[in-house]
């Protein structure tokens, strides 16, 4: 007998044997047996009343350890055989430990562990040794002299005295299911091999669901390496791991998966050849500009398409499934993009909260009709109206407000929606200044005004909203806020005529090339205002006053000022038409750095522009709004802002006891039919 000390400082001789995680040593040592050509590895757990898990013992038929490399073995960390091979000795199966340090993660099972192996030695007899080491003393070994025997080659390991509650994850469902996802490739493709954990023999096959491989690329150091991914998804719960293992799919070490994958339980395996020569570097696997980095990135590109292709794959057979039960709430093929759109949304999101569903086929009918209405109205506030429904879990809120916030269909049909929404506008907004009844009775300031301050996009949509109805000093101060710079000095900005200046509107944008910002100030006149030289004079002293203003001489900027009316005069018409000037252009001043312009438009003018670039959505999406329509969307996005005189002005409507009806009001009372017809509680009229 002889003692043999580790030539390494105690403190790190317990890091090495990870003393928290019990599983992680047991598939340590079921490795070392494989790695021996063990063709059966037995894990078994002994139960006391008292301490819980009492004693660990792995048994295997593999190879043993000689006596003459008992020493070399405990003696150091590092040392090992395995780097100098790439298989094992007699099964030539390929290896899985490399750094000589998986003895160590005994001390995690037991304070007390032993060894118990029979070898051949060089002249063919069978020789058993005994090494023992207690966790009092990490560092030394006991090593019994060599013994002849009889008994079989390989390996028995015990662990006991450890008086730790981890041991109890060793009896949980979750340590199999772990040793089964590490395992479960290798004892795939060597099916002679038999490993049995408490009693029951680990047969990963049975559990796989679904296996998928995918090669992929990868470049690093502009040469391009070949690699696999594979995929097992399981039918029993299990950690998210993302294995990196050799060409041969042996697990080198685990990471982080890095991807969302919801209602999928699954192991990712990347297999690449030069994995062993990474090992000790795959703390850096999300550090891009390493081998292992590039190589991780690129296989989670690969698995986020692997998980596109697979939920659409469940979301058809899900909806085929409502189809054959008639619970689907659409009975007819989409008539054109917009539906198409919505119906793709629908299935989306009715997919990824299916198994929150109701399971009779009455609740679920009721359930997704609702559900269909939600995507359809307000695909935003989907993941809200869910959430009060089914009360849904934590990770299932975040996944499905993660969806309905990336998904391009979810946003596509909000776009559609919009595009619906804008055209309904412009329709209201000619009708208010167009009409002879109506563009009499709208109010400038309290109507128009109003209504614009919240559609600014028919100015442009690369302009966003500063100031509404400020003095031409909050425009300026503003101005130098977007500058960086301090605001004025409390003497207001005064026209030549010495007067305050107020603007309607001021919208801005900061354009990209040198840094230069381009602002908008418009001027609104009521429909029935016809404009001349005073409020023409109006908006050009506006202008000026910004462009003399000293504290912009040296700013480069473009200012730009809208005057908008229905009507002119034949002088300011004159103006607006002079040649060699953009139509609508009555000032282009510049000073140094500053140029300002002053335009007149008219409300046609504007309308039509706006027209024109909803032109190509108008014609896909089908939607010609009346006027019942149009004042549907302005009541539903600014209810209680007109008056009742020009509510009079819409066709269609009465006003009973000061609020608007329509003159011919539906009630339905049938809820298989009123799911298919608009909320009789809704003001708003929506598209389909």
């Amino acid at each position: 007998m002889r003692r043999v000390h580790l030539e390494a400082a105690e403190d790190h001789v317990e890091r090495l044997a990870h003393e928290r995680d019990p599983i992680g040593a047991v598939k340590e040592f079921i490795w070392n047996s494989l790695d021996a050509d063990a063709n059966n590895v037995s894990i078994e757990i002994h139960r006391s009343e008292l301490t819980g898990t009492d004693r660990i013992i792995i048994s295997d038929d593999g190879s043993g350890i000689s006596p003459e490399s008992c020493a070399s073995t405990f003696d150091r960390i590092g040392g090992s055989w395995k780097p100098t091979t790439k298989r094992s000795i007699l099964e030539q199966r390929p290896l899985h430990g490399r750094n000589g340090q998986g003895r160590l993660r005994g001390y995690a099972l037991g304070s007390q562990i032993r060894w118990t192996t029979v070898a051949t030695d060089a002249t063919g007899k069978r020789l058993k040794t005994v090494v023992s080491a207690s966790s009092d003393a990490r560092n030394d070994f006991i090593i019994s002299d060599p013994e002849p025997t009889i008994d079989p080659t390989g390996t028995v390991f015990e662990a006991w005295g450890r008086q730790d509650t981890r041991l109890d994850s060793l009896l949980t469902e979750n340590a199999v299911n772990k040793i089964i996802t590490e395992l479960g490739p290798y004892l795939i493709r060597y099916p002679k091999i038999s490993v049995v954990y408490d009693g029951k023999r680990v047969e990963p096959e049975s559990a796989i669901q679904k296996d998928t491989k995918r090669s992929f690329s990868f470049t690093f150091d502009d040469i391009q390496h070949s690699a696999e991914v594979r995929i097992i998804e399981w039918k029993m719960k299990v950690s998210r791991e993302l294995h990196l293992c050799d060409e041969n799919g042996v697990s080198m070490d685990i990471i982080d998966m890095g991807i969302k994958a919801p209602g999928f339980e699954f192991t990712a395996y990347v297999l690449w050849s030069g994995v062993p020569d990474h090992i000790g570097t795959f703390v850096l696997a999300d550090d891009t500009t390493t081998p292992v980095g590039a190589l991780v990135g690129a296989a989670r590109v690969e698995l986020r398409e692997h998980f596109r292709e697979r939920i659409r794959e469940r979301r058809a057979e899900l909806v085929e499934q409502w189809k054959a039960d008639d619970v689907y709430p659409y009975k007819s093929a989409p008539e054109n993009d917009a539906e198409l759109l919505e119906r793709e949304t629908f299935d989306t999101v009715a997919a990824t909260i299916s198994r929150h569903i109701p399971r009779t086929k009455r609740q679920q009918k009721i359930t997704l009709a609702l559900l269909r209405e939600t995507v359809r109205h307000q695909p935003e506030h989907t993941h809200k109206v869910l959430d009060e429904i089914f009360r849904l879990s934590s990770d299932d809120k975040k996944e499905l407000s993660r969806l309905l916030d990336r998904t391009s269909l979810a946003s596509l049909i909000k776009a559609a929606n919009n595009v619906a929404d804008r055209l309904d506008f412009l329709r209201m907004l000619e009708h208010l200044v167009f009409d002879p009844e109506a563009s009499s009775r709208v109010k400038e300031r309290t109507e128009l005004h109003k209504i614009l301050e919240n559609e600014t996009w028919i100015f442009g949509e690369h302009y966003g909203l500063l100031v509404s109805d400020r003095s031409l000093d909050a425009v300026l101060d503003r101005h130098l806020k977007k500058l960086g710079r301090r605001v004025r000095t409390p003497s207001p900005v005064r026209r030549e005529d010495g007067s305050v200046g107020i603007v309607d509107l001021m919208l801005s944008r900061s354009q990209r090339e040198n840094g230069r910002l381009q602002h908008l100030i418009v001027e609104l006149k009521a429909p029935k205002v016809i404009v001349g030289d005073k409020e023409l004079s109006q908006i050009k002293s506006y202008a000026l006053a910004v462009a003399e203003d000293p504290q912009f001489t040296d700013v480069t900027v473009n200012w730009e000022f809208w005057l908008i009316t229905s009507k002119m005069n034949g002088l300011v018409r004159a103006e607006a038409r002079q040649q060699g000037r953009p139509s609508g252009c009555v000032l282009d001043y510049a000073d140094g750095p500053t140029r300002v312009k002053v335009w007149v438009k008219t409300w046609s003018e504007l309308i039509e522009d706006c027209r024109d670039r909803l032109h190509y959505f108008k014609d896909h999406f089908n939607h010609d709004p009346s006027i019942e329509q149009a004042f549907a969307y302005l009541d539903f996005s600014n209810p209680g802002l007109l008056s009742d005189a020009v509510k009079k002005a819409i066709p269609g409507k009465v006003i009973r006891d000061g609020e608007v009806s329509d003159t011919n009001p539906t009630n339905d009372g049938n809820i298989d039919h009123a799911l298919d017809k608009k909320d009789p509680g809704d003001t708003r009229m929506l598209p389909g």
